[in-house]
């Protein structure tokens, strides 16, 4: 356990003994009760910062210790693993506002080294749009147009468009 847990905080590469001693942990001789050991391997697994390793190990360890643990840890062991949904899903949502935050960026770069000054009404624009879809079709476009002109009637197409489709999404929950 002391191993693995120090190769793991560590972020050390498991090997493959190394990940079979972790999903077998809770069917291990000790002092500790087979449920307890049972939520230590979760939480433990949970340290793993490889996605698809931690949802494989942390898959196994349940399937493997489903016919040993206490009614009592079910509820503890369900905890676990909301907690790596409710993180998978936090990471989705930070990487999703990175790009978004790229994208808009991008376009704010070009505008500026083509306008100078000049183009900071249009560069504060670009922030209200964060639709990353949109974004990305405006930056190409954007890169296909010839005057400052047309470029700012693109990004208030992709303002009204955004805004469009946010309305469908509010009348869609209602």
């Amino acid at each position: 356990m002391k191993q693995l847990k120090t190769k793991i905080e560590n972020n050390e590469e498991l090997t493959e003994r190394d990940e079979l001693n972790l999903i077998f942990l809770p069917l291990m001789k000790s002092t500790v009760d087979c449920s307890e050991r049972a939520i230590e391997a979760v939480e433990l697994a949970q340290k793993i910062t490889d996605p698809e390793k931690q949802f494989r190990l942390l898959s196994t360890i349940i399937a493997v210790s489903d016919k040993f643990i206490d009614e009592k840890y079910v509820e503890r062991l369900m905890e676990a693993i909301k907690m790596v949904r409710v993180l998978r899903e936090l990471e989705k949502r930070a990487e999703l506002k990175g790009r978004i935050f790229e994208s808009q960026q991008a376009i704010k770069k070009y505008m500026k080294a083509r306008y100078g000054a000049a183009a900071k009404e249009i560069q504060d624009k670009v922030d209200t749009i964060t639709d990353l879809y949109i974004l990305t079709h405006l930056l190409d476009d954007i890169f296909g147009a010839e005057t400052r002109e047309e470029i700012e009637r693109l990004i208030d197409e992709a303002i009204t468009k955004q805004s469009q489709m946010n309305q469908s999404t509010k009348q869609l929950g209602k």
